[in-house]
């Protein structure tokens, strides 16, 4: 007799199995079962069928599959993006106000503006005399400092 911890050769496991005799299920059985497969059967064929002819559904799978990784994370981006569009596209009323709301500055300050433009152009203007007399060019001379005295005996 073999141990329950024994190793059992796959082909002595088959063999065993061929010798069995197979036993017939009751008919009853036989009925039951085959009743309840046609059954599923049945209602998987109309659930794919509704699944595919309504674009809902088609959409709703697409969309499913394409954000299953994470769906927060996607539908927080989505959110982000609509409210950067909104803010973007939203009419900007406070612009035209503001241009409208300006008054036109006195003849004061007019004056004022064009003396201190006047001084900014004088300042900025270009001298026409030089800041300092350009450098003379090098002209090599002899030195004295290294001509050797000779003296004759």
């Amino acid at each position: 007799m073999k141990k329950l911890n024994d190793p059992v050769n796959p082909g002595d496991f088959e063999n065993q199995l061929r010798c069995q005799p197979l036993r017939e299920l009751p008919a009853a059985w036989r009925a039951e079962i085959l009743a309840a497969a046609k059954a599923a059967s049945n209602t998987q064929h109309a659930t794919r069928n509704t699944s595919t002819s309504n674009p809902y559904h088609r959409l709703s799978a697409f969309l499913s599959a394409l954000l299953w990784p994470c769906p927060q994370a996607w539908a927080g981006l989505a959110a982000v993006w609509l409210v950067i569009l909104l803010v973007n596209y939203s009419p900007a009323e406070t612009h035209h106000t503001m241009a409208q709301k300006t008054v036109r500055p006195s003849p004061e300050v007019t004056m004022a503006l064009k003396e201190q433009q006047r001084l900014l152009a004088k300042l900025i203007e270009p001298l026409d005399e030089p800041l300092a007399e350009p450098p003379k060019p090098f002209v090599p001379r002899p030195r004295t400092e290294c001509n050797p005295t000779i003296t004759l005996v």
